[in-house]
């Protein structure tokens, strides 16, 4: 009697593992396919980031250049030779 659940006990031990094994194998199935849409991912972003590297230093070029044409917009509309002579800024026509 002992013999027979002793041999029990070790199936059941060994199918208990085998289904883990298989469960296992599973996960790991689906973490590849995960593993492989984040790749693509990786190098979608690399591209990315390789084709804006040079804007910001193109952004800061014109930001000053809309800054100093704002200023120079400013200037122009409130010159006092403008408000003397009663004509209109070329803009407002």
């Amino acid at each position: 009697m002992t013999g027979l659940l002793t041999v029990l006990s070790v199936l059941a031990a060994w199918a208990l593992l085998g289904v883990l094994a298989v469960g296992l194998l599973l996960v790991f199935k689906s973490l590849q396919s995960i593993r492989h849409w984040f790749e693509k991912n990786a190098v979608s972003v690399r591209a990315v980031e390789h084709q804006t590297v040079d804007l910001a230093p193109r952004a800061a070029v014109l930001t000053a250049s809309l800054r100093e044409t704002l200023e120079a917009l400013r200037t122009a509309a409130a010159s006092p030779t403008d408000r003397q002579s009663g004509e209109e800024p070329p803009w407002r026509t």
